[in-house]
């Protein structure tokens, strides 16, 4: 039981980590509120963003045992899924074809950094549809099980996991700064070709 906390734990841990990887609102404005302010703050804001993703993970999760007691829903889930994982594949290969800096179109936020991490993280609307998507795939592999104690910790484990990627981000913010074009387009490409490989890996299931 103990090993399987621990699983779900880390399986969260790394969904979160290498979710929030991708240059984005978020972890640009962590950079910029290290770089303009302090690295503190952007550490508050990194704290609000992340218990935003608590309740994120866990509505993700229900709507997943939802489909997992619904047999014929899972069928629509895996075809949508084949959609939505090839439109993001082209979507992350178009990013990785632009070669602009990706902290110029992110601004410092104004007020209280934590309540801005909050509000900015409520309003990252792809969250939900990705843990939606991942620990559905999870699910259908065999990795997931439901119960209460491991659901928290996959929660708990997300929740940390996009911490410690938003605090990489306030730590390394200057050498991020510099290398942010380049960065965004190899993280991006890498995301183009793995949610292709998805799309493909799902579609085959049906063939």
């Amino acid at each position: 039981p103990n090993m399987s906390l621990i699983i779900h734990f880390i399986l969260g841990f790394i969904v979160s980590f290498s979710g929030t990887l991708v240059p984005s609102m978020l972890n640009m404005t962590t950079a910029k509120i290290s770089l303009n302010k302090s690295k503190s703050e952007a550490i508050k804001f990194a704290s609000g963003a992340s218990i935003v993703v608590l309740a994120q993970v866990y509505i993700a999760i229900l709507f997943t045992k939802f489909l997992g007691n619904n047999p014929a829903f899972i069928q629509l889930l895996q075809k949508i899924a084949i959609v939505i994982f090839a439109f993001l594949s082209v979507y992350f290969y178009r990013l990785s074809r632009k070669d602009k800096k990706a902290t110029s179109s992110v601004k410092e936020k104004s007020g209280n950094s934590f309540v801005v991490g909050l509000l900015l993280s409520s309003l990252n609307m792809f969250s939900i549809p990705f843990y939606c998507a991942v620990t559905t795939s999870l699910d259908m592999a065999g990795w997931l099980h439901f119960t209460q104690k491991n659901i928290l910790m996959f929660v708990v484990g997300s929740a940390l996991g996009a911490f410690a990627l938003l605090a990489m981000y306030a730590s390394f913010a200057k050498k991020i700064q510099l290398k942010s074009a380049s960065l965004a387009k190899n993280i991006n490409l890498i995301l183009s070709i793995l949610t292709g490989g998805l799309a493909l890996v799902t579609l085959f299931k049906f063939l």
